[in-house]
Order: C-alpha cells, then sequence, then structure tokens
C-alpha cells in the first residue's frame, strides 16, 4: 500500500470515527447506524495496522502530524476529531497492531462521554501527551514538530512514560474528587518503572517533558518517581522496600491536587498570600493518603515532608527536633531537580549544569550534604 493510500485509509477512519461518536451522542451505541461506523473503521483500521504494526497521530496547534508527516487540507472531519481529543486531554493517540474492535468501540464511549473522566490507554490504544525531548539544558521552540516517541530508546521504553503518566493522571483525578484509589494501581506503574532502572537505562533520558501547566503535576510525579527510585537504587535498596520508596516518591505531590487551579497555573510571580496557599499542599497531600488503605507509611511522611530542608526550615512548620525521613530527603532532591528542569507557570527552566551546580550550593542547606554529592555524581556522569 502506498503512502498516499495508507494517508488516505487512515483519514477515513478518523471520519467513521468521528460519526460513530457524533451519531452515539443522540442515538447510543447499541444504534445500527453508529454499530456501522465502528465495524467500518475497524475493518480499514486493522488492515492499516495489519500492513504498519504501530500507527501515530498527534497534533501540534491544529495540525495532524502522522507518523513524523505533517498533514494539511484535512477537512472539518479532522477539526471534529481534534476537538474530541482535546476535551479528554489527549494530544497522541497509536494505534498498535493486534487492537481489537471491543477497543476501538471503548474508546469511542470515552470520547463520546461529556463528563470529566480521563480516557485511558488498552493494549491496542495508546494515549498520551506529545513528549518534547531536547538536549539537556535547552528548550524546543514554541513552533516545535518533533516526533511523539523518542527514537533512541527500545519502543518498550518510548510507550512506557506516556501509559504509566496516564495511571499517574488517574490517580490524582480520583484524589481530586477525594475518592478512594486502588493502591495496585500505583502498585504497577511503579513495578513497571523499577524494572526498567534495574536495566541501568539513563534515567535522565527516560524523563517526561511538560507540555504545559496543567500536565505538570502528573509528569513531575512520574519524573521524581524515576530520580528518587535510581538514588534509592544506588544506595543498594531492593525489593519491597525499594517498590514503597517508589510509591512514595510518585505520590509525593498528590495534595496539589487541593490547590486551586488559579494559584498552580498562575502567569507571573505568587503573591505572598497564594505562596502560603500553595504551602498547605504537603499537609493535605499527608492527610489524604493516610486515608488510603495499602499505601505505605514512607509515603505519607514524604508528601508532608518533602519541603522540609535539613537546616531546619522550609514547610509545613513542626517541632524544632523533626527530622525529615531519608527517602523524604531523597525525594526533596529530585523535587527540586525537575521543577528546575521544567518551564512552569511560576518559573523558568534552568540548563541542567546550573540545576547541579544550586543543589552543590544548597548542600547542608536545603539539602542532605551526601545525598546531595550522590545525586550530583548520578546525573553528572551521565553523558
Amino acid at each position: 500500500m502506498s503512502e498516499t493510500e495508507t494517508t488516505g485509509k487512515l483519514l477515513r477512519v478518523l471520519r467513521q470515527m468521528t460519526s460513530a461518536v457524533s451519531n452515539a451522542r443522540y442515538f447510543g451505541f447499541g444504534h445500527p447506524v453508529v454499530r456501522e461506523y465502528i465495524r467500518a473503521a475497524y475493518h480499514d483500521l486493522a488492515e492499516l495496522v495489519r500492513l504498519t504494526p504501530t500507527i501515530t497521530l498527534f497534533f501540534v496547534g491544529n495540525q495532524l502530524v502522522v507518523d513524523d508527516r505533517p498533514l494539511s487540507s484535512l477537512g472539518a472531519f479532522v477539526d471534529k476529531f481534534l476537538v474530541l481529543l482535546k476535551d479528554k486531554g489527549i494530544e497522541r493517540l497509536t494505534f498498535q497492531q493486534g487492537v481489537t474492535e471491543a477497543e476501538l468501540t471503548g474508546f469511542l464511549a470515552q470520547l463520546a462521554d461529556k463528563g470529566g473522566s480521563p480516557a485511558r490507554s488498552t493494549p491496542g490504544i495508546r494515549l498520551g501527551k506529545v513528549t518534547l525531548l531536547t538536549p539537556a539544558g535547552s528548550a524546543p521552540p514554541d513552533d516545535a514538530v518533533l516526533p511523539a516517541e523518542p527514537r533512541e530508546l527500545p519502543e518498550r521504553l518510548a510507550s512506557l512514560g506516556d501509559t504509566e503518566l496516564d495511571r499517574i493522571r488517574e490517580l490524582y483525578f480520583l484524589a481530586e474528587r477525594r475518592r478512594r484509589f486502588d493502591v495496585r494501581d500505583i502498585d504497577s506503574v511503579v513495578a513497571k518503572f523499577v524494572n526498567v532502572l534495574l536495566s541501568n537505562f539513563s534515567p535522565v533520558s527516560l524523563l517526561a517533558a511538560v507540555k504545559d501547566s496543567h500536565e505538570y503535576t502528573f509528569t513531575h510525579a512520574v519524573n521524581v518517581g524515576i530520580l528518587t527510585i535510581v538514588q534509592a537504587k544506588s544506595y543498594g535498596f531492593s525489593g519491597r522496600v525499594l517498590h514503597e520508596i517508589g510509591i512514595a516518591s510518585m505520590l509525593h505531590d498528590v495534595g496539589k491536587i487541593f490547590i486551586p487551579d488559579g494559584i498552580l497555573d498562575k502567569p507571573g510571580k505568587l503573591t505572598h498570600e497564594e505562596w502560603a496557599v500553595i504551602e498547605t499542599h504537603t499537609i493535605k497531600g499527608g492527610r489524604y493518603l493516610i486515608t488510603q488503605a495499602g499505601i505505605p507509611t514512607v509515603a505519607v511522611l514524604a508528601a508532608l515532608e518533602h519541603h522540609r530542608r535539613v537546616d531546619g526550615s522550609g514547610y509545613p512548620v513542626v517541632a524544632p527536633d523533626w527530622k525529615p525521613n531519608l527517602i523524604s530527603q531523597m525525594i526533596a532532591i529530585s523535587d527540586a531537580f525537575d521543577a528546575m528542569r521544567s518551564r512552569r507557570a511560576y518559573g523558568e527552566l534552568k540548563p541542567q549544569a546550573e540545576i547541579l551546580e544550586i543543589i552543590r550550593k544548597d548542600r547542608g542547606l536545603a539539602f542532605h550534604p551526601g545525598l546531595a554529592d550522590n545525586f550530583i555524581s548520578l546525573i553528572a556522569d551521565e553523558k
């Protein structure tokens, strides 16, 4: 099949999916017209992934990119499909060989749902954000159109970060609504990252880039998890203890969910009063996690302590003789490193060398000296 034929068939799939969602919103998924659109879409999609095992499409602005090829003049139905994806926070969509009609139907049902529930990936349909990977210390241009998957990593790693980011996003979504979540969900996320990092892949190469401030909390949670697992592994932590450290690091910022978006996403400098609200996320996070069955104690401590400094300052205010847990101090370093390498509403990213120098200068003040030296060594040794 030629490139033109492949593109035409994919666009036909998008048109059929858009029509299926539009009609399902009026008549339901049991209506014959809706079922026919789904069957037609699946027929073409199955043929496509039989010839090309993985098809990735993503949007940059209003431009559709298919397997790194920008397409234009696609018609109104693509614009409608873009709106459906944007409503669910989806920027990248990957169809994989083996996708089933049931998966496609389930995916379209999620798009048709006008509620706030996030869409979930399945083995055959992977959802995520566009990840812009750039050399350390550099920022992608605003109009960059880059590959959706990092070519230098094995395929299993290229999809891992976004898949697990989706899972973390769902956990934080439940927290925002004061809902309980199943600790097995975070268990599976951590297990996958631990397995990858035990294979000695570069941790910085696995860090996801933040596309916008709305994604910061979720992406930051995964990044801090990666960096903390690497630290803990370097000290010989293993097995269940390493697993619990991963859980603690990925849930350390869960309290941010309880902070108003108007403060988290505010452009420019925060006021003193707004910073005071931001600082409450540590206590709110600890209080939330302590109510969740199966969450390790170290996760509660990390949520509470990750902004406590070794010189006794920081927040929240605690007793004078309170000493932060060692794992909380590891997470504090990971948290600071990733925060400084990310462009956020209230801060600009910094080059990696500058970040490591800041951590070096703050050893013994903000950070445990030994932990800081070890972290710098782990990151600086990567080429």
